[in-house]
């Protein structure tokens, strides 16, 4: 496969899973000192799992869950915050500016901050009540699975997710899953950048749980890894304004979702294949899993979604247009 590293990807996952435990011990000390309710918080590409996870919220929690960004809740601060909320954060280098900021802060006033980072000694760490590492070099899936393991064990704990042990042991088999689905999307992936990479601009839509995905690949991949220009909105807002813009000859991306919501995609799929030449339909059903429980499919949809973008259409986008996806003008080269 074009840029990837099975022996690193593999060596990855082992290491993740090592981590289950500890964030399950965390959330079970969570849980026993007592949650009042739970802010999930981060910026830029670490924030979209947590979408995802604010979506399951509404359907599985009466726990009152918040997905902010970290910037605006540092500076705005929000009513609900109190000593026994629970913050949960993210920072693969454990030193963006703003999750740091935010999780300093937090500390400093008694409200728990639990942090995934890959760096215990990292700033952010330093200014959690708990960390839980996060030691693989690729596959942003795996983040996902470290957050869900975190989330869905104090759901369990809450009565309110049975069947966790089930669910947290699928996620451990879903590596090679995740694999098997690299390699089928690989030519697909191929085709989509080779008749995209030059378009004008590109509207991404999808919702709901794959929100994060969405927002995640047109701005953190192609606007900031590729300076293609992109448009994302959410499937149940596409037809309050943006339907005007789609015409013949352009690039549109649906992303669609395994839960409830996915009849919102449907509608959105039906429309734009009338007027585009141009539709690619990222759907996940398309790809088995073996030993995962089918009634979670929806909720591991995400990580199906970032391991055919994320990792597979991004290289290819960077074949075609030639622009190294390492390579920025202004992000982490200047103050701002």
């Amino acid at each position: 496969m074009l840029r990837f590293n099975e022996s690193e990807y593999r060596e990855s996952a082992d290491l993740i899973r090592q981590s289950r435990k500890s964030a399950e011990e965390i959330a079970d000390k969570l849980y026993e000192e007592g949650i009042s309710n739970i802010f999930f918080t981060a910026v830029g590409g670490s924030i979209a799992p947590m979408y995802a996870i604010y979506e399951f919220s509404k359907q599985l929690t009466e726990i009152p869950v918040y997905c902010e960004q970290a910037a605006e809740l540092l500076i705005r601060g929000h009513k609900s915050l109190n000593e026994n909320s629970v913050v949960i954060t993210l920072s693969k280098s454990g030193d963006t500016k703003e999750t740091v900021a935010i999780a300093k802060d937090l500390n400093s006033k008694g409200i728990r901050v639990v942090c995934c980072t890959g760096d215990v000694e990292s700033p952010l760490s330093r200014n959690c009540k708990y960390t839980v590492l996060m030691k693989h070099k690729n596959g942003v899936e795996y983040e996902y699975m470290l957050l869900y393991w975190l989330f869905f064990r104090i759901l369990y704990n809450n009565g309110e997710f049975n069947d966790y042990n089930e669910f947290a042991d699928g996620l451990s088999n879903l590596p090679e899953n995740l694999l098997k689905i690299k390699s089928k999307f690989e030519t697909k992936a191929d085709l989509i950048a080779k008749n995209h990479y030059n378009s004008d601009i590109q509207y991404w839509i999808g919702g709901n749980e794959m929100w994060g995905e969405v927002y995640l690949f047109s701005m953190c991949i192609l606007e900031e890894m590729q300076w293609i220009k992109t448009k994302s909105v959410t499937s149940s807002e596409f037809f309050h304004g943006t339907l005007e813009l789609i015409e013949k000859d352009t690039s549109v991306f649906i992303v669609k979702s395994e839960g409830k919501t996915r009849v919102l995609d449907d509608r959105v799929e039906n429309f734009v294949k009338k007027y585009s030449d141009k539709v690619v339909v990222i759907d996940t059903m398309e790809y088995s899993l073996d030993n995962f429980p089918s009634q979670y499919r929806w909720i591991v949809a995400p990580l199906i979604c970032s391991t055919c973008l994320v990792d597979r259409l991004a290289a290819y986008f960077e074949k075609y247009t030639g622009h190294n996806l390492d390579y920025r003008r202004y992000y982490r080269q200047m103050d701002y």
